[in-house]
């Protein structure tokens, strides 16, 4: 058997956290002069010096061009970490796809592609990440193989992130390495990362969907910047992650599972778990497809519903407002209780939060006591590219702070 890549390797291994920080701050804000640094961190300009000097020389961290600081107005090269020397692979698995990206250490996509999956046997998965990363890391940015041996870029692959919908738990029994429970996929108790390191080369991590599209947000997306805010995603099933000051909180797969069954109105429609007018009965794309279905007397899927909805269908038009009244309901109740100001929406049934945006306002304002704006709702692209950079976001993490 392979033996297990070592973790990231070289300098990066013996940083201290200090250093990491200075990392982070580049990686998610961009270029910055010494002095505001250090005013950011709170450390004095000689402490900075004394730990991007080796950075710099080793080239993890690049100094720009000469420009004048703007808190002391003297000469200065701004650092900035080396983005383009670094390459993560991202990986998300839905029950019969594979989407993957490669991207860099500020998490721009470089080469994507999505997949079937030809095996669900997870060594086989395995091996087809593998041809997925080959494939893709000598791809050029337009989808054109590059033809040089370098695949024509600087870097290499140096960490993966794989994300499921199911639960990846720690267990004892294994040393600490995470289990993943994938229904979806057939998998129980698989260890996936073990698994995807031998096959990868590099090291891996393996992540809850949902957390690591709420980690992505956080550092690159509508949160960069917040220390709070919460995710939703809706779709086959419904999804929650909360950032709560620069962290994300904890939950179990009973914890997630539970919020997806949260009554919004107790006279509503009925759930298959026989939960009525709870999130899944008016949001799950099953639920949406069930209901207009009766409407229209034929079966019909999420997609065709959302467009016979934008079409003007009376009927469709109907499942969709009212799903979008849930949601805001939905959104009222998450805002409420975790007290967050802003609420990200994505998932591939985000676009009925757009078609039928103003009775998820109007259900939203309603229930936070009719005060209008309570809550930015920031809603995103449907795609799920998205979810797979969200792996590579988690990987790159992982990298930059030392922790899985």
């Amino acid at each position: 058997m392979a033996v297990r890549p070592r973790r990231w390797g070289g300098m990066w291994d013996a940083l201290p956290d200090a250093a990491r920080s200075i990392v982070k701050e580049l990686i998610i804000h961009g270029p910055q002069s010494r002095t505001a640094l250090a005013k950011t961190l709170h450390l004095s300009t000689g402490s900075l010096t004394r730990l991007t000097k080796p950075m710099v020389d080793a080239g993890l961290l690049v100094e720009g061009e000469v420009v004048h600081d703007p808190v002391n107005g003297r000469p200065t090269r701004p650092l900035d970490v080396a983005a383009a020397e670094h390459r993560f692979f991202g990986i998300k698995l839905t029950s019969d796809r594979v989407h993957a990206v490669v991207t860099d250490l500020r998490a721009e996509v470089i080469a994507a592609r999505d997949e079937p999956i030809a095996d669900h046997d997870p060594e086989a998965v395995c091996r087809q990440a593998k041809r997925l990363l080959d494939d893709l890391s000598g791809e050029r940015p337009d989808g054109r193989k590059d033809g040089r041996s370098d695949g024509g870029r600087a870097g290499a692959t140096v960490g993966a992130g794989v994300t499921v919908g199911g639960n990846a738990r720690a267990s004892a029994q294994v040393g600490g390495e995470p289990l993943v429970d994938a229904p979806f996929l057939g998998w129980s108790q698989v260890e996936l990362a073990p698994l995807m390191e031998r096959a990868l080369g590099v090291p891996c991590v393996v992540k809850n969907d949902v957390a690591a599209l709420a980690h992505q947000h956080h550092w690159f997306g509508p949160g960069r910047g917040l220390r709070d805010f919460a995710l939703i995603t809706i779709g086959a099933g419904i999804g929650y992650a909360l950032i709560v000051h620069d962290h994300l909180v904890a939950a179990t797969e009973a914890d997630l599972g539970m919020f997806g069954h949260l009554v919004l109105d107790a006279s509503g429609p009925m759930c298959p778990e026989g939960h009525r007018g709870c999130a899944a009965a008016y949001l799950s794309s099953w639920s949406v497809e069930a209901t207009a279905g009766q409407g229209l007397r034929r079966a019909v899927t999420y997609d065709e519903v959302l467009r016979l909805a934008a079409a003007g269908d009376r009927v469709c038009r109907s499942v969709v407002r009212e799903a979008a009244g849930a949601l805001g309901r939905l959104i009222a109740h998450v805002a409420t209780v975790s007290m967050v100001k802003t609420v990200v929406l994505a998932g591939e049934g985000v676009e009925l939060a757009r078609l039928a945006a103003a009775d998820l306002d109007r259900a939203l304002t309603a229930d936070r006591r009719g005060v209008p704006g309570s809550v930015d709702v920031v809603v995103e692209a449907d795609d799920f590219r998205e979810w797979a950079r969200g792996g590579a976001v988690v990987a790159i993490q992982s990298f930059v702070t030392g922790s899985d």
